[in-house]
């Protein structure tokens, strides 16, 4: 929730640094490291790249030109396709947020045990089905990452070169070839986790849990947390109300200087 309100990209790189920090704290494995890095770069790269071609906001500063409004046809249609320094900024800032709250879930989901979510969620009054539904989706991570390095080994062994050529079609092939077996497993998977749990008389509206008293600190923690939130939704809706000229306390204006700065 910070991560929405929070709009400075210096407070979203600190935040980013402490969600690392986090990582390193919990001990994280060279091969977490590795799916972590994945997932951010490929976040920062989209972000980016999709923000610096396609922004639409004014003012706008162009940095290259890849495509001539000049150029036969494609450039009379398009317009012309340019590198907005605008959009790389606020790609940076969209890849940011994206990383934070990617980094808190993988860590949230490796670190820890899946019954202890489930009487987390249920001491916060979910609804045991959508609490179950969201630590069965998270159990099936580490299974999906399973099949599909099953079925790119069984394919190795055929013979398969999946990056032989860049060539269009052979990539849609590929992905056909290789997103097909995934998805069969891991729909066998999940029709047998159904069959199981139907048998076990799920959704029977019968208590079959026994929740754990909640630690007295954890309670104050989460309490303390949820008013930090809190507090910088107000801060946010502060600043909006200033900015656009709604509300404004002249003995505030500190305050408003603090927060341009860092929200």
């Amino acid at each position: 929730m910070a991560t929405l309100t929070v709009d400075s990209p210096q407070s979203l790189f600190v935040l980013f640094i402490i969600t690392l920090l986090f990582h390193v704290i919990s001990r994280s494995s060279i091969a977490r490291w590795r799916i972590l890095a994945v997932f951010v770069l490929l976040g920062i790269w989209g972000s980016m790249a999709s923000q610096a071609l396609f922004y639409n906001q004014e003012p706008r500063t162009v940095m290259a030109c890849l495509l001539s409004p000049q150029f036969p046809v494609l450039g009379k249609i398009t317009g012309g396709v340019f590198v907005y320094r605008e959009g790389l900024e606020y790609g940076a800032v969209q890849a940011l947020r994206s990383g934070i709250m990617l980094s808190l879930g993988l860590l949230l989901s490796w670190t820890s045990d899946p019954r202890q979510l489930l009487r987390s969620f249920l001491a916060w009054r979910m609804p045991y089905e959508l609490a179950f539904m969201v630590i069965t989706s998270l159990r099936f991570l580490p299974v999906i990452f399973q099949e599909t390095a099953t079925v790119l080994t069984a394919q190795r062994l055929r013979g398969f070169q999946p990056f032989k050529t860049a060539a269009p079609r052979h990539l849609i092939q590929m992905a056909f070839q290789t997103l097909f077996p995934i998805l069969a497993r891991t729909l066998r998977r999940a029709g047998t986790l159904a069959s199981s749990v139907e048998s076990r008389g799920f959704g029977r509206e019968i208590q079959r849990c026994c929740h754990d008293p909640w630690v007295q600190w954890e309670r104050w923690l989460c309490c303390i947390m949820a008013l930090l939130v809190a507090s910088l939704i107000a801060l946010k809706i502060m600043d909006i109300l200033q900015f656009n000229g709604i509300v404004y306390v002249p003995a505030w204006r500190s305050l408003y200087d603090i927060m341009k700065g860092w929200m």
